[in-house]
C-alpha cells in the first residue's frame, strides 16, 4: 500500500510545503536536502516539489555551505537556463516559479556571464528578489533597455560589490543594476571598496521601505541614501540598517532627523555622538540594533516604543549589568532582548535579568540572523507571493 492512498495525495503535497524553506528565512540556514529528495520519490509527488524547489535558487547551490571551497566552481548558468528554457512547458513552468535568485561570483577564474543573467531574468516573469554581484551584471545598452522593459519587477535587490577592476566600474554597474528596477521596495548594497559610497548622479526615486548599507570604510552613507529615494513617495522607509567594518561611528544626525518619525528599526554598528539626541524623534521606533555593548547615553536616548533590542560584545570593565537592567525597565514596552557574542561570564546574569524583566533572551545564531521581526515582516509582504 502507497503512502499516497494512506495519507491521500493532498495531505501529501501539504507536507512538502511546509518542507520549503520560506523566503524570509535567512538563506545561509537554507536547507533543501529534504525538498529534493522528495522530488525523486514518485511522479505524483515530483512535479510540486521541484516547483518548491525552484521557488528559491542560489548559484552555486553551495556558496554557504562550503565558502571557502570556490575556486575551482564552474558557472552554473547554462544548466540553470536549461531548466527554465521557455521552449518547453516544464521549463516555463519552473522559470514561473522562481521568486528568489541568488548568483554569486564562485572564484577570480571565472569568466562572468552578463548576457547569461540577463536571459536568466528576461525568463523568470514572477521574480521578486535578486541576489547578485556586479561581475555579472555589465549590461550593455541594448540588454538594458530589454530589462527596463521586459525584464521581472522586483521588490527587493541586493548587490555586491566583488571584482570589478575600478571603483568607477563597480559603481557605474551598481547605480545602473538598481535604476534598472523603479519597483524596489528593499535594497542592500554591501561593498568592499575602501571609499564612500557615491551618491546616484542620476536620482531613481524609489519608494524604498528597507535599505541596508553593508560598507568597508563608508561611515556617511546620508548623501547615497538621499539620491536613492523619493521625496514624495506615499510609502516612507521604515528600516536602515548600516554597518561598516572599519568600526567608524555612522554619521546619522541628518539621517534621522529627516527620517526618524517614520522608522520602525534601526541597525549601527555604533553611532557618533550628535546621533544620541536625535534617537529621541524615533517616536514609533520597534527595534533597535547597536553593534557594540550600548553605553548609557544610548540607552537613555531610546524611545520607550523600543520592543526588541538587539546587542553585542562585552561591557566596559566599569560597566555593570545592573545598569543595562535598569535601562530595560524604562522601556515597557520590551519583548526581546538579542545578544550576540554575549561573553560567558555575563549569560547567566543575562538570563536571570531577562527572567525579572518577561523579557525574551536569544543568544544562538540563527536567532541573531533572523530576530529583526519588522524587516521579516516587509520581506513577507514584498518577496513571498
Amino acid at each position: 500500500m502507497s503512502l499516497n492512498s494512506v495519507l491521500g495525495l493532498d495531505l501529501i503535497l501539504e507536507v512538502l510545503d511546509c518542507l520549503c524553506v520560506p523566503i524570509h528565512f535567512h538563506q545561509r540556514s537554507c536547507d533543501l536536502s529534504v525538498l529534493s529528495a522528495c522530488s525523486l520519490v514518485c511522479k505524483e509527488w515530483s512535479p510540486h516539489a521541484q516547483r518548491l524547489l525552484f521557488r528559491r535558487v542560489i548559484l552555486p547551490n553551495n556558496i554557504y555551505s562550503h565558502p571557502h571551497s570556490r575556486g575551482g566552481a564552474q558557472n552554473p548558468l547554462p544548466s540553470f537556463l536549461a531548466a527554465i528554457d521557455t521552449d518547453t512547458e516544464r521549463g516555463r513552468w519552473l522559470a514561473e516559479s522562481v521568486l528568489s535568485f541568488t548568483l554569486r561570483h564562485t572564484g577570480r577564474s571565472l569568466t562572468a556571464d552578463s548576457p547569461a543573467l540577463a536571459t536568466a531574468l528576461l525568463r523568470m516573469p514572477n521574480l521578486r528578489h535578486l541576489d547578485v554581484t556586479t561581475i555579472f551584471c555589465d549590461f550593455d545598452s541594448e540588454t538594458l533597455l530589454r530589462l527596463r522593459s521586459s525584464g521581472p519587477r522586483l521588490t527587493s535587490l541586493a548587490v555586491t560589490q566583488d571584482f570589478a577592476p575600478s571603483v568607477g566600474q563597480h559603481t557605474r554597474i551598481m547605480h545602473r543594476l538598481v535604476s534598472l528596477f523603479p519597483t524596489l521596495k528593499i535594497l542592500e548594497i554591501t561593498s568592499e571598496l575602501k571609499s564612500e559610497l557615491a551618491p546616484f548622479e542620476s536620482p531613481p526615486n524609489l519608494a524604498l521601505e528597507c535599505v541596508r548599507f553593508n560598507t568597508a570604510i563608508a561611515a556617511d552613507i546620508s548623501l547615497c541614501l538621499a539620491s536613492l529615494l523619493d521625496p514624495e513617495a506615499e510609502s516612507p522607509l521604515q528600516v536602515l540598517w548600516h554597518k561598516s567594518k572599519a568600526g567608524h561611528p555612522s554619521v546619522l544626525a541628518g539621517i534621522l532627523a529627516t527620517h526618524g518619525k517614520h522608522l520602525r528599526s534601526i541597525a549601527f554598528k555604533s553611532l557618533d555622538s550628535e546621533a544620541c539626541t536625535p534617537l529621541h524623534q524615533c517616536s514609533i521606533l520597534e527595534r533597535f540594533e547597536y553593534g557594540r555593548y550600548p553605553s548609557a547615553d544610548i540607552l537613555a536616548a531610546l524611545p520607550n516604543t523600543i520592543t526588541a533590542l538587539a546587542i553585542s560584545g562585552i561591557p566596559e570593565p566599569t560597566a555593570r549589568i545592573g545598569l543595562l537592567e535598569g535601562a530595560l525597565r524604562r522601556l515597557p514596552r520590551l519583548r526581546v532582548l538579542t545578544w550576540s557574542l554575549c561573553p560567558a561570564p555575563f549569560a547567566s546574569l543575562a538570563e536571570q535579568m531577562c527572567r525579572r524583566l518577561e523579557v525574551q533572551l536569544r543568544v544562538s545564531a540563527t536567532e541573531v540572523m533572523d530576530d529583526n521581526a519588522v524587516e521579516l515582516e516587509l520581506r513577507r509582504k514584498y518577496i513571498r507571493i
